[in-house]
């Protein structure tokens, strides 16, 4: 059986899509089975990096349900999926069907595809720090790396955490060491709880932490 990457990223919320992209970049920076230079008709990795930088932008303007702004988000949601679906079917051709190298590049392999290389979930990080940012609204969140991790998610909750439901997806960071949340309301109680994503998914969800905002 052929091992393939997971393109159809139209399936993946706003989130997934974030989380996904991260783990790629991660994924792919330095990566010894995929050197650059590509081919000359992909865009470079750092084009990749500007493109999720866009995207990432216009989602957070796109929150204020403007319809200009969500229209952006859209645009620039189209833009990186092309980009990741062209680069897909260059890694595909570079990994000869190695479903091991495959994986390597942060993508998901498809549930069609050789499972030789899944792993358990990574676990939950650990050590966590959550202090008040110097902005009003903010925080600074520190937590220890996971090794095999690609990227780090934050979700929040304003009421009670034991429904799934009222989580709600704040960033997506290439990096837990030092990740500043910005835009709550103060005097108000939050949940906050991270967890790693690898090359093939995402990890264990940390225990709520419960904070009230300055």
């Amino acid at each position: 059986m052929l091992a393939k990457l997971f393109t159809t990223f139209e399936r993946l919320s706003e989130a997934e899509l974030q989380a996904k992209t991260c783990a790629i970049i991660s994924a792919l920076t330095d990566n010894p089975h995929f050197p650059e230079p590509w081919l000359p008709q992909l865009q470079t990795l750092a084009q990749i990096t500007a493109a999720y930088n866009t995207y990432h932008d216009a989602y957070h303007e796109g929150l204020s349900d403007e319809s200009s702004k969500i229209n952006l988000r859209n645009t620039a949601r189209t833009t990186l999926t092309d980009y990741l679906k062209k680069l897909a079917l260059y890694l595909e051709i570079v990994a000869e069907d190695n479903a091991i190298i495959l994986a390597s590049s942060g993508y998901s392999l498809r549930s069609d595809s050789v499972q030789c290389c899944r792993n358990n979930p990574l676990p939950a990080p650990s050590n966590i720090k959550v202090t008040h940012g110097l902005k009003k609204g903010s925080l600074n969140i520190r937590a220890n790396p996971i090794q095999g991790a690609g990227s780090y998610e934050i979700q929040t909750a304003q009421v009670d955490p034991n429904i799934e439901n009222n989580w709600r997806h704040q960033l997506t960071s290439l990096s837990c060491s030092h990740i500043v949340l910005e835009g709550l309301i103060p005097a108000r109680t939050y949940w906050l709880r991270l967890r790693a994503i690898s090359r093939l998914g995402t990890g264990v969800w940390t225990e709520p932490y419960m904070i009230i905002i300055d």
